[in-house]
C-alpha cells in the first residue's frame, strides 16, 4: 500500500509499505477514506518533537470502512464506517472508566513508533485499529465523511479547549495553532 512517512526533519516520503495485518484478536484494519493533518504532525515535521523512527506513518485522524476484524471485535463489523480518536483505549481501565479514555493504561496513539515501538498511523491507504471496540465510532449515517474526520480530534479538542476557556460572548481571546484545531 501507499503511506506518507517519516524521514527526518522536513522530510516526508510517499513510500510503498506493507499492508497492516490483524496482530490481536482485538484489531480491525481499516480501509482509509479520508485523513487529516494535524499539529502534533506538523510538530514532527518541523523537528519540534522528536524520536520518531524513520518510515514510522504519519497520521491520527481518518474515517474509513472496516475491511477485517479480530475474533475477538464484536462492536464493529466488516463494513462498517467507522471514525476513530487519535489514541486507542480499552474501555475497561481506571482512566477509561473515568472517561478519559486519552490516558488509558493501553492507549496508543496513532502515528507514533519509537524504537521499534508503537502503532502505525493513518495517512496510508490502511490501518490497524488496536482494541477496536472501544476506540471506533460507526460513522452516523445523517453526518458526512468530511464531518466525520473533524469529530476524531480537531473539532473535538477544539470544542474541549474553548469549553474549558469559558468563552463569553463579550470576551477577547487570542487563539494560537499550527494546525486545524488552531483553526
Amino acid at each position: 500500500m501507499k503511506a506518507l512517512t517519516f524521514y527526518d526533519k522536513q522530510k516526508i516520503r510517499y513510500d510503498s509499505v506493507d499492508d497492516p495485518t490483524i496482530e490481536s484478536a482485538n484489531d480491525v484494519i481499516v480501509r482509509v477514506k479520508l485523513t487529516a493533518v494535524c499539529g502534533s504532525d506538523l510538530h514532527i515535521y518541523h523537528g519540534r518533537e522528536t524520536g520518531l523512527d524513520v518510515g514510522t506513518i504519519m497520521g491520527h485522524e481518518f474515517v474509513g470502512e472496516v475491511l477485517e476484524t479480530g475474533q475477538g471485535v464484536s462492536k464493529i463489523q466488516q463494513g462498517d464506517l467507522v471514525l476513530s480518536p487519535f489514541t486507542t483505549n480499552c474501555g475497561k481501565c481506571f482512566f477509561c472508566l473515568k472517561n478519559l479514555p486519552c490516558r488509558c493504561n493501553q492507549g496508543q496513539l496513532f502515528g507514533w513508533v519509537k524504537n521499534g515501538e508503537g502503532l502505525q498511523g493513518s495517512q496510508a491507504e490502511l490501518v490497524r485499529v488496536p482494541l477496536a471496540d472501544a476506540t471506533l465510532l460507526k460513522k452516523p449515517e445523517d453526518v458526512s465523511l468530511e464531518d466525520a474526520l473533524l469529530l476524531g480530534d480537531i473539532l473535538s479538542t477544539g470544542y474541549f479547549c474553548a469549553d474549558m476557556a469559558d468563552i463569553q460572548s463579550d470576551g477577547i481571546y487570542c487563539v494560537v495553532g499550527c494546525g486545524p484545531v488552531g483553526l
